[in-house]
């Protein structure tokens, strides 16, 4: 089974609960729609189980995600979305299509980055817009602390890169601007602050006293470590989970 295949297969099987667990999406959904301008034909690239864009001038919303149990879940609060189940990397869309572009927390699970800005600058009609936002690195840092290693994202650098390197004609990115926000969110306990952060591509392995990884399952005694661990970290708000967010607006030439 492919990574993307994999991925797919974990958010169907997840979608009738994610929103037990999309908090920090619900958080970003909000700065980015807060900030947003979108328009006539709308992409949303990793719809999930749907957002509202009545507060906008659009006329029609392509709903793009690679699970199909997403796509289900979004086709019921949604019915007049047209669903599409695809890949950021390969969109299956008509060049020059598109007005506007929103993805909130989707495109740091891309392999290939600049291959998903190109899809977006070939769907994009002049003057057309992206909006979104990405986990990039320096996230998670109170996992680490745990003792876990967690798989790497994007910099910010990398995000600059993968734009630049993602128009092949001479329309170039009219404007770009990226901004990074640190957000914390907090949960009641260590098993739901573990579980939360697989719905944004991050996954963990526990690293041993010579800070290798290693990837089998905890033992209860070790369980049982991490949870007084994590107790020491414990807010007035609840256990705290930090996540740097780059808000990326781009216009196309």
């Amino acid at each position: 089974m492919t990574l993307d295949n994999l991925v797919a297969s974990k958010f169907s099987i997840a979608a009738s609960h994610y929103k037990q667990h999309d908090v920090l999406q619900r958080i970003t959904a909000k700065q980015l729609l807060d900030n947003a301008h979108l328009f006539g034909t709308l992409l949303d690239v990793g719809a999930g189980p749907g957002t509202s864009f009545h507060a906008f001038d659009v006329k029609q919303v392509v709903a793009v995600d690679i699970a199909h149990g997403m796509l289900k879940q979004l086709t019921k609060q949604h019915p007049d979305y047209l669903p599409i189940c695809s890949d950021a990397q390969a969109l299956g869309l008509q060049s020059a299509s598109i007005d506007s572009i929103y993805s909130n927390l989707a495109l740091q699970w891309c392999q290939t980055l600049p291959q998903a800005f190109a899809e977006f600058h070939r769907v994009l009609r002049q003057n057309g817009e992206c909006h979104l936002s990405v986990v990039v690195d320096g996230s998670l840092a109170e996992l680490q602390t745990l003792g876990f290693r967690v798989n790497p994202f994007y910099s910010v650098s990398a995000l600059n890169a993968a734009l630049s390197a993602s128009h092949t004609t001479v329309d170039d990115w009219h404007s770009i601007d990226i901004h990074v926000e640190s957000i914390s969110v907090y949960f009641d306990d260590l098993r739901s602050l573990l579980y939360s952060i697989k719905g944004v591509g991050a996954s963990f392995a526990q690293q041993d006293e010579n800070n290798a990884t290693q990837h089998q399952p905890l033992t209860k005694q070790q369980w049982q470590q991490r949870i007084v661990l994590a107790e020491t970290m414990r807010t007035d708000k609840g256990l705290p989970l930090t996540y740097q967010i780059a808000y990326i607006r781009a216009k196309r030439g």
